[in-house]
């Protein structure tokens, strides 16, 4: 009887430090964004920035806004755009959508399994940051 109690403690065991293992190694990773361009727009008084995220799978932005529109170019997968107070929207490769100034959102990937990327533009005022954290 002893024996069957410590076998199912060590089966119990190893397959509680299993599955913690598996759970840590399914957690979200940062989304990596590269700046391909930034640019000034002299004749708006503006600059520019295009940028490329890559977006790992359980990823997302947290909720944030921007003092100015963004356009977004999904390149491959799919992300979801979630806006305060509205239905959420998502975006599949080939399918591009804008972000209004000011508008607290959050931007994630839609595969729990697959990476996304997108494109992002986005122009702003000389030295304005270009988001702010959501409260």
């Amino acid at each position: 009887m002893w024996r069957a109690i410590l076998s199912g403690t060590v089966l119990g065991t190893a397959l509680f430090l299993i599955g913690g293992q598996i759970t840590v190694g399914q957690q979200a990773t940062a989304i990596k964004r590269t700046d391909l361009l930034k640019t000034a727009l002299p004749e708006m008084e503006k600059d520019m920035s295009v940028w490329v995220a890559d977006i790992p799978p359980n990823s997302s932005t947290g909720r944030h806004s921007h003092p100015t529109p963004r356009f977004v170019y999904v390149l491959e997968g799919a992300v979801i755009y979630e806006v305060d107070g509205k239905p959420p929207q998502t975006f599949k490769a080939g399918e591009a959508y804008a972000e209004m100034p000011g508008e607290v959102h959050n931007f994630r990937n839609a595969s729990p399994t697959q990476p996304a990327k997108a494109l992002g533009f986005q122009y702003a005022n000389k030295g304005q940051p270009l988001q702010s954290n959501a409260p």
